[in-house]
């Protein structure tokens, strides 16, 4: 009998990255001459939380733009309430990255015919949230990978597969997570001191707590957003409760979990509530830890394959009373041993929780049961042969066509506008180059945003 815990291991090893893109959506892409004020109102009037940028000068894609972006950019150029940030308002993207030069990563993506195990190991490893897909044939981008979509799309599978036993051990058994100096805020917090954890601790979201370190709510990169949306940006100085008063319908909420719940449940949790992280709270709802969905990716597939063991994105239980009770069934066939476990507890809090907020939709995953189930009938070279015959239109969580609207000026990463959802387009076979979109893209009508029909090039 084979070892069960290769069964995602195996899962998706097979399963090709095509098998994730939906037959037809739009894609947003940022031309690097376009102002960072426009890009930032562009990306909220069209419900996306990032988009990749296109150098016209080299004719290719050289990185992503997204909420963290903004949040670096109000970080260095925040100086006092109701100052104006020229560099916010008359900065190119350009001129943004090349003032962040050493900041600056080069463009991680993936083609269409790797497999998804491949997607999960670069986003792991790399320690990114969003991976391109990019045609090797055409350099068109079509569509962004997440640790989201990637466990969403398990799910469709789940009651398919063999259940590994881990699958019913507890997350006090299972230790995965983080439990060691968990970055925390009070309602009290100001903006800008939050931005400033966000950037210096590598996390993703604060759990906010009150006086006793009981779990009120929880403010994440995703909602800074609301600065860029409600044009607030210009005081950083207001407490968190405040800002979270301001909070849009597609607010996550706080999901919470103990650790004497099972693996499993756990999961599924996470993807029926479509959150990045819960909140790992005790019997007195004191926060105590966080989990996340690159926590969980990384001990279902990469783990049994080795190719997790030793990285610090995972695995690290390092609260004195987990660690207590784990060593004492340490000899019970746990599917880690302490001293891997403790090599990869030295990175600090909840660095690998999961980046903001996809904006889903119900007909997304419907169509991907369908899409996968036709997909996966064929061996790969049908799967090579799908992806030459019938191109699927570039990416993923593209927002309604764009209309010029004088009260949308600003923003930032990800929340469809008055709360629209994901606008699908229709299937189109020819795939639209970066030159096409240029050319398409500079109508003086309407500088804000220009989306194509399957792909959309946001241009000066």
């Amino acid at each position: 009998e084979e070892d069960e815990s290769q069964i995602f291991v195996k899962f998706f090893r097979f399963h090709k990255c095509y098998d994730l893109v939906p037959t037809s959506a739009k894609l947003v892409v940022f031309d690097t001459q376009l102002l960072v004020k426009k890009a930032f109102y562009a990306l909220v009037y069209n419900g996306v939380r990032a988009a990749p940028l296109w150098d016209s000068q080299r004719q290719e894609f050289i990185g992503m733009l997204t909420i963290t972006d903004f949040i670096k950019i109000l970080k260095m150029y925040y100086k006092s309430p109701n100052a104006s940030m020229d560099e916010l308002e008359e900065h190119k993207l350009d001129t943004w990255r090349k003032v962040l030069l050493e900041d600056v990563k080069k463009l991680v993506s993936i083609g269409p015919d790797a497999s998804l195990y491949d997607a999960i190991k670069m986003l792991v490893h790399n320690r990114i949230h969003r991976l391109p897909v990019i045609d090797p044939a055409t350099g068109n981008v079509l569509y962004i990978l997440t640790h989201k979509r990637i466990l969403r799309f398990l799910f469709l599978y789940i009651n398919e597969l063999p259940k590994p036993s881990y699958m019913q051990k507890t997350l006090r058994e299972v230790r995965i997570g983080s439990y060691d100096k968990i970055e925390t805020a009070t309602e009290d917090t100001s903006i800008i001191t939050a931005l400033y954890k966000f950037v210096d601790r590598r996390v993703s979201a604060l759990p906010m707590v009150d006086s006793e370190g009981r779990l009120t709510d929880i403010y994440a990169k995703f909602d800074v957003i609301n600065l860029a949306a409600e044009k607030t940006y210009n005081d950083l100085d207001v407490s968190l409760k405040k800002a979270n008063e301001h909070r849009n319908a597609w607010f996550e909420g706080v999901q919470r979990c103990k650790l004497d719940e099972t693996l499993f449940t756990i999961m599924e949790r996470i993807v029926r509530a479509e959150v990045h992280r819960l909140v790992v709270v005790d019997e007195e709802e004191k926060v105590i830890g966080i989990i996340s969905l690159s926590d969980i990716l990384l001990y279902l597939v990469l783990r049994p394959s080795g190719d997790g063991i030793g990285d610090s994105e995972s695995l690290r239980a390092t609260d004195p009373k987990l660690l207590a009770a784990n060593n004492s069934s340490s000899g019970s066939g746990s599917p880690l041993g302490s001293k891997n476990l403790l090599n990869s507890s030295k990175r600090d809090s909840n660095e690998s929780i999961e980046e903001e907020k996809e904006t889903t939709e119900e007909d997304e995953e419907q169509q991907q049961r369908s899409d996968a189930a036709q997909k996966t009938e064929s061996t790969e070279g049908g799967a090579e042969a799908a992806a030459t015959d019938s191109v699927p239109e570039p990416a993923e969580e593209m927002a309604e066509e764009a209309k010029e609207d004088p009260a949308v000026e600003e923003d930032d990463e990800e929340e469809a506008v008055a709360g629209s959802p994901v606008d699908r387009a229709s299937a189109n076979d020819s795939p639209v180059t970066p030159d096409d979109l240029l050319a398409a893209s500079s109508s003086d009508n309407n500088p804000l945003a220009t989306v194509q029909r399957e792909v959309g090039l946001v241009s000066e």
